[in-house]
This record gives structure tokens, C-alpha cells and sequence, in this order.
């Protein structure tokens, strides 16, 4: 499988792209099994149906592989990795890419289209995105920049790529961001983007919602906002019991969102990064045989657990809701009590968006040497400042990816990006496709604001049914080629 797992990870990394549901051409056997296992629809060349259109996905191993026009080509003559190629046969460079924000915006046709729908409201409406600034988030910034809105955009510290951020600014809008802001920094530029007095807020995490409502801290924020969207689970959790001072989207609980972002977006992602961190010679990630636990099992455990399992890992997983627990059983799974689990486990991942996640009696139980990882995340889901308190050691590991944690005993864990979210942190967050039809719905709960937002009463709404199947066909569409997608 090493050979799958190395042109799977070259695919993902220089296109950011998705392989669940996505069309990919290739006569290797173990490439097609690991495709499959990931929700790809995968054909033969020889098929009669293999002429590739829009963004299929070639993965050729000939010898004497070359670039198709119209498709992206994985070129790997003999099964060893050359290149990646575009459609229009350029070079696909990867996250560096100094086009990479175009590249994301020629994937987003439903974000796109959304935008064009309401284009004639958005001059001079003031809209803050407070979201992780990469790529996707650059392409909506300055596609509702281009209808005539008036945009500024925030970014934590850790979820923020300078290159993105200064491409922005170049643009002329109005960013607060820095990837080496310390928190008191951070907490500045925060209190500025606020002080933009923006109408609408687009927010991950619902930090900036929250302290809109602070006058301390935000003294005019909220007499200027008259709407927000919140896209995350870990966001909407203390807003359902927040007091709320203007009506707020619940993007996140739309099924073209978690539905899709959550377990196919963010298992994706997780692990093509937790691959490349663990693997940086690229040599084949030891994960087939591996003992995994993944620690809860909404849509991000299920996401990471399928993924886990169709890379070879032996995944079992930690629920105390009995319901998904059932789910992760009779999905084939192992379900095993957290100390149980943590004591054979070789990688240990937190999926739940809940502090104390991997407490310090988890951390006590993993083996020497075991790796242990955040998807999604809030702060502290990794008991790292207790495990400090009682004694254990944190120190840098030769890779800014990676961290030793130690024992008083002197058993050493691997944690990967001081325990944040491993896929916005570390990688290059979300598919595009994904973050596509995420934005598509925040933009479909913008469009509510905007045309209903006077007839909402302050609190949490729904996106209507309409908008939310709206985003779904819009991407099922482009999927199939029948949409605009380029």
C-alpha cells in the first residue's frame, strides 16, 4: 500500500482537492482499493467511459507518462512520484504556490454563484471574516470585494498564512492578521477588526461574535452589527447559551455543511497532514497495523476513523453517547473505554471539539513513543498545561510540526502542533471543494441576513431548507460536470 498512500498524499497536497466522490482514472490495483476506501469513483483507462472531461483525475504510472489537456494528471512513471499537472498541463506546486488563491476560486463555482445572486446588495455593506485565512477564505474575501462590499478579515495567529494575508492587503482590503502575533497581539488586532463596525460577521469559532457583545472589549461593534454566521460545531456550542443581541446563522447545522465539511472535509485533511508530518521523508507513513483511537465519533470521528481504516490503521473509538457508539459498532469498528483504548493505541486522536479530551490519565496510559493528534479542536483538548503541573516536560522536536511531551518517568509522546487542530494549523485546511460548499453556506446565511435579517429576532436561526438543498445540488452538479465548475 506504501506506494497508494505516497501518490494519494502527492494528489492532496498539490491540489487541495477532494477524493470522495470525485472521478480519478488509473489501472493500479492498490491506488483503486485506496480510492475507493476514501469514497472516490474510480475506472479503468481502458474503459469506454475513461475519456477524461472537467477535472477528472489521472494517475499515470506508465513510463512514459505525460500531462492530458483537460484533466489533472498524477504523473508517476514506474510508481515513482514526478509532478502534478493542471488541466491546461502547468505545474501544480503545492501549497506555495504563489497562484494557489486562484487555483482554489477556479473550484468554488457554488460559493461563486451565490455571490453573483445577491451582488446587487453588497455595495457598501460592511463584512468581517473572521475565519482561518488561507487560500479558500482569500478567494471569498475578494469575491464579495468585487461585488462592491466593503470587506476586512481577521485571522487567529495560528490559523493565519502570511502570504495569504499579505495577498489581501495587496488588494486593497483590510486585513488583522499575523501568523507571529502573541496573544496580547492577537487581542489587538482583534479589538481593531472590530472596530471596523461591520454589519456582518462571517466567524469560526464564534470568538469574535462573542466579544462583539463585550463593550469592554468591542465598545461599538454591536450597534454597528446587524447579523452574523457561525460555520463551526466547536462555535455554536457556547452560542446556544449566550445571550445573543442579533440574529446569528447557524451555518454549521446545515447538512450542506457538517455533513460534508465535517467527516469528509476534516478526515481528508487530518490525515493527509498527519501523513506528511509523520512521514516527512515521504518514504510511507507506518500506519497499515498501527493501533488508532479516535475519540469520538460525530461526523469529524467518522470521518477520521473511515479514513483511518481505509489507510490500514486498526481503528477503535471512544464514545459515551450510546447511540454513536452503536453507529461506530455496527460501522465495524471496536468502541473501547478511553483507558483501555489509549493503552494500545499508537496514534490518539480527539475529534470532539470539547476541552480535556485526552486528559492526563490518557497521556499516562499511551504507549512510549505514541503519537498524539487534534482534529478540529479548541484549546486545551489535550491536557497539556495539567500534564506541565504534574510534572512532565514539553519540548520542540527538530520539526515545527512536532512536539515531545515527557514523562517524569521519561516516556516520551509525539504531539503534533502543541495539540490545535492538526488540518488549519499544520496543513492547508479543508479540500476545496469542501470549503466550497461551507462557504457556500455562509454565504447563503449572509443572504438571509441581508433580505430577512430585520424579521429575525436576536438568538440562533436555521438556514432555510431552501438555501441549504441549494448549496447541495450546486455541488452535486458541479461533481457531475453539469454545473460551472471549470
Amino acid at each position: 500500500m506504501t506506494h497508494a498512500q505516497l501518490l494519494l498524499r502527492a494528489y492532496a497536497r498539490a491540489t487541495n482537492m477532494l477524493i470522495a466522490g470525485r472521478r480519478f482514472i488509473t489501472s493500479d490495483g492498490e491506488l483503486t482499493a485506496l480510492l475507493e476506501a476514501f469514497g472516490a469513483q474510480v475506472i479503468s483507462p481502458d474503459c469506454s467511459e475513461a475519456a477524461p472531461t472537467g477535472l477528472d483525475v489521472i494517475f499515470d504510472l506508465d513510463e512514459g507518462a505525460f500531462p492530458r489537456p483537460g484533466a489533472i494528471t498524477v504523473l508517476a512513471p514506474g510508481g515513482s512520484f514526478q509532478g502534478v499537472y493542471a488541466p491546461d498541463t502547468s505545474l501544480l506546486r503545492g501549497p506555495e504556490d504563489p497562484e494557489r488563491i486562484a487555483w482554489a476560486r477556479s473550484l468554488m463555482p457554488v460559493t461563486e454563484a451565490a455571490v453573483r445572486r445577491i451582488a446587487h446588495l453588497l455595495p457598501g455593506r460592511r463584512i468581517g471574516l473572521a475565519l482561518v485565512l488561507e487560500p479558500k477564505t482569500a478567494a471569498l474575501a475578494l469575491m464579495l470585494a468585487e461585488a462592491g462590499a466593503e470587506v476586512s478579515v481577521f485571522g487567529h495567529a495560528s490559523e493565519t498564512r502570511d502570504d495569504v494575508a499579505d495577498a489581501l492587503r495587496r488588494a486593497g482590503l483590510k486585513v488583522f492578521a499575523d501568523s507571529h502575533a502573541t496573544r496580547e497581539q492577537e487581542e489587538a488586532l482583534a479589538r481593531d477588526f472590530l472596530a471596523e463596525n461591520n454589519e456582518y460577521l462571517l466567524d469560526d469559532g464564534s470568538h469574535l461574535i462573542r466579544m462583539a457583545h463585550d463593550p469592554g472589549r468591542a465598545p461599538t461593534a454591536l450597534s454597528a452589527l446587524r447579523g452574523a454566521a457561525e460555520e463551526t460545531t466547536s462555535g455554536l456550542r457556547p452560542l446556544r447559551h449566550f445571550p445573543l443581541r442579533v440574529p446569528v446563522i447557524a451555518s454549521n447545522d446545515a447538512r450542506s455543511k457538517t455533513l460534508f465539511d465535517n467527516a469528509y472535509g476534516t478526515g481528508q485533511s487530518c490525515w493527509t497532514t498527519i501523513l506528511d508530518i509523520i512521514d516527512p521523508a515521504g518514504i510511507g507513513a507506518p500506519v497499515p497495523g498501527m493501533a488508532v483511537g479516535v475519540i469520538g465519533y460525530g461526523d469529524v470521528g467518522k470521518g477520521c476513523a473511515r479514513f483511518g481504516r481505509a489507510l490500514g490503521g486498526k481503528v477503535s473509538v471512544v464514545e459515551l453517547d450510546p447511540v454513536r457508539a452503536l453507529q461506530a459498532r455496527m460501522d465495524g469498528f471496536t468502541v473501547a473505554p478511553l483507558p483501555e483504548l489509549a493503552a494500545r493505541a499508537g496514534m490518539l486522536i480527539s475529534a470532539t471539539g470539547e476541552p480535556s479530551t485526552i486528559p492526563l490519565n490518557a497521556l499516562e496510559a499511551l504507549p512510549e513513543n505514541a503519537i498524539v493528534t487534534v482534529a478540529g479542536g479548541v484549546v486545551g483538548e489535550v491536557e497539556i498545561e495539567e500534564a506541565l503541573a504534574a510534572g512532565w516536560t514539553f519540548t520542540e522536536a527538530g520539526d515545527p510540526h512536532v512536539q515531545r511531551l515527557t514523562s517524569p518517568t521519561g516516556k516520551s509522546l509525539r504531539i503534533l502542533e502543541k495539540g490545535e487542530g492538526i488540518n488549519y494549523t499544520a496543513g492547508e485546511g479543508n479540500p476545496i471543494e469542501i470549503m466550497d460548499m461551507s462557504f457556500g453556506v455562509q454565504v447563503g446565511a449572509l443572504t438571509e441576513l441581508l433580505t430577512h435579517g430585520d424579521e429575525l429576532a436576536p438568538g440562533l436561526h436555521n438556514l432555510p431548507v431552501h438555501a441549504d438543498d441549494a448549496v447541495s445540488q450546486a455541488a452535486l452538479d458541479a461533481l457531475r460536470g453539469t454545473g460551472n465548475a471549470q
